[in-house]
């Protein structure tokens, strides 16, 4: 629950970050929009946990799992036109989004038939976690780095 509320904080740092660097305006608050989203997703599926209520857990992580995959895709083109950040930064959005793509994909096929993906599923939600952890500690280090720079 906690972690939805320093999300919005890391998506509002890195979105003046990008606007420094002279990334599409209209880019960056379209990412931001998508993280602040999904950071409400993740702070709901905290609130209501999945053994209290499945239905408001569910729809807390459609929040943040749709809003994830949207926010990682948007940021990756904001970095891509923005001056002064490599593209291989940029890039790993959309590398991010592909584990998102992923998951979403088995959470689908468990949805119609519960015991056809479930431990795939699992274990790609672990895999996309592990993939926005390093995206975002990736991120943090990156805008430190050039925090001391200037």
């Amino acid at each position: 629950m906690l972690s939805g509320v320093v999300m919005v904080f890391f998506f509002l740092n890195l979105s003046v970050f990008l606007i420094k660097k002279e990334a599409p305006r209209i880019l960056v608050n379209l990412s931001f929009i998508s993280g602040f989203i999904s950071s409400v997703g993740i702070f709901m599926m905290g609130l209501f946990p999945g053994d209290i209520s499945q239905y408001l857990h569910n729809f807390g992580a459609s929040f943040f799992f749709l809003g994830g995959l949207a926010y990682c895709i948007l940021y990756g083109i904001s970095e891509w036109t923005a001056k002064g950040i490599s593209k291989l930064q940029a890039l790993s959005g959309f590398v991010v989004a592909f584990p998102f793509l992923v998951f979403l994909y088995f959470t689908n096929i468990n949805f119609f038939n519960h015991e056809l993906a479930l431990e795939i599923s699992h274990f790609s939600e672990w895999i996309l976690f592990t993939f926005l952890m390093c995206w975002i500690i990736g991120h943090e280090f990156s805008m430190i780095k050039d925090r001391r720079l200037t």
